[in-house]
């Protein structure tokens, strides 16, 4: 077998399928980016005002389409295949890039935002699947972390071209992005996982180019197609899944099964109560008390630095560290960066002098980033896949980021109110104690997947 073929293979595979999450992370910090463009009638193209109101709106709605996009494009993935509902998704992304280009009115501009929310939540709940399905059990970790890579450099890419250019020039070189996508990844087979559950042509074609097994090496073939069909050869239940692949409520209720989707859920919640992407609101705010004289945008693309070599970290050690030992430092870390950002607020709160300590808000802030993106991030996705049964993964990641979105969504419409009335040290105390709690959940209920093939992992549960 071509191991060096097999390598660069799926390396390609995840370059190209996570362009998609470049564009995603890009279209992240559009608004933030272009929103004194669009203010100013002297630089927007468009042919009405845009009130608070409807900046609300601008940049809210995205939450909402990636709520819609974590159920339509899982959905789609199983329908039609993830290799198809990529493709679909690569052409979606253009045609977003497109709307913001031509966009002569705030509708317009919602549509757009609500398209890339979707495309958003669809890299949420099937990369990670495909990414499952399509690796080796050696490269699994660091492919996985390649989604959250991305993102970010799209995320940095968009600070630092919105900084120099207007967001019409911007969108048209975005469309660089779907562009190479399109021109990528068609070359590129289903997954053999997906292709051998639904009985689909191609599962020795797509073996032979994602393990790099050549012509004439057809033991090495049959050895693949037995490895790959292990996980579906037989149900708890007995049933012979070769011969039925529909889902069945005893797939969902078994023990393995209720024990995957807890622990999922519980990374989910340690996804969004942990306070890590709300606190990213206060990133102007407290460079500004600290009496920094950067720009937001400027503070912005210091913390986006900090948190790409944080996910970069996150990509070179996550198979030597381990998963759940990742998360571990990054929950703890940032449950030890908010209470020290707290401890400062709370001192101006009771009259102590705390100009000796300005400094300490920046530094607890990058540490909440870097410890974020080092583990918690990087990998809750991978791991959420990895624990999964098989069977029923597509099903249950969609489950899992249809939660995540709404909740998301909650803590924005709360947002608001509980700045009012906690104010930022209270917030932060809040969060505090959500990753202490967390740090906990994960070491006692997270397994180690490092190292263990995805059978060795649902034999482990």
């Amino acid at each position: 077998m071509g191991g060096s073929k097999s390598t660069r293979n799926q390396y390609f595979a995840a370059l190209s399928v996570n362009l998609i999450s470049v564009s995603f992370g890009a279209n992240f910090g559009w608004v933030s980016t272009s929103i004194d463009q669009l203010m100013r009638p002297e630089t927007s193209r468009l042919t009405s005002e845009i009130t608070n109101d409807g900046l609300g709106w601008l940049t809210s709605v995205m939450s909402i389409g990636g709520l819609l996009g974590s159920i339509v494009f899982s959905w789609l993935a199983d329908r039609i295949g993830r290799r198809a509902c990529f493709l679909f998704m690569g052409t979606l992304v253009a045609v977003n890039w497109l709307l913001i280009i031509f966009a002569r009115n705030l509708v317009q501009l919602c549509v757009a935002r609500v398209l890339a929310g979707a495309i958003g939540g669809g890299c949420f709940a099937v990369i990670p699947v495909y990414i499952t399905e399509m690796t080796e059990d050696r490269l699994r970790s660091t492919l996985g972390t390649f989604m959250s890579l991305s993102m970010c450099i799209g995320l940095l890419v968009m600070h630092i071209l919105g900084y120099f250019l207007d967001y019409v020039t911007v969108a048209w070189i975005m469309l660089l992005i779907p562009s190479a996508f399109l021109c990528t990844f068609t070359f590129i087979p289903d997954t053999p996982e997906y292709l051998e559950r639904y009985h689909k042509k191609g599962v020795e074609n797509s073996l032979r180019y994602f393990r790099g097994i050549s012509a004439n090496e057809n033991g090495q073939l049959q050895a693949e197609l037995t490895k790959l069909c292990k996980p579906f050869a037989t149900l708890e239940n007995g049933r012979d899944q070769s011969e039925d692949n529909k889902l069945h409520l005893n797939d969902f209720t078994n023990r393995k099964a209720r024990k995957a989707f807890f622990i999922g859920f519980g990374i989910i919640l340690a996804n969004q109560l942990t306070g890590c992407l709300t606190m990213a609101k206060y990133i102007s705010v407290v460079f500004r008390d600290a009496g920094s004289s950067l720009s937001p945008i400027g503070s912005s693309i210091v913390v986006i630095l900090i948190q790409l070599v944080g996910t970069y970290s996150a990509t070179l050690f996550v198979e030597r560290a381990g998963r759940k030992t990742l998360m571990l430092i990054s929950t703890a870390g940032i449950c030890l960066g908010q209470v020290s950002m707290a401890f400062y607020y709370y001192m101006g709160q009771l009259n102590i002098d705390s100009r000796p300590f300005n400094w300490l808000p920046i530094a607890s802030l990058s540490f909440i980033m870097f410890c974020s993106s080092i583990g918690l991030l990087a990998v809750d996705h991978i791991v959420i896949s990895e624990i999964t049964p098989p069977k029923i993964r597509s099903v249950i990641v969609r489950v899992h980021m249809v939660t995540m979105s709404a909740i998301s969504i909650c803590l924005a419409k709360a947002f608001p109110h509980l700045s009012e009335s906690m104010g930022i040290s209270g917030i932060v105390s809040m969060f505090a104690i959500f990753s202490f709690l967390l740090t906990i959940f994960i070491a006692l209920y997270v397994p180690e997947t490092k190292g263990k093939s995805i059978q060795e992992i649902q034999a482990s549960l």
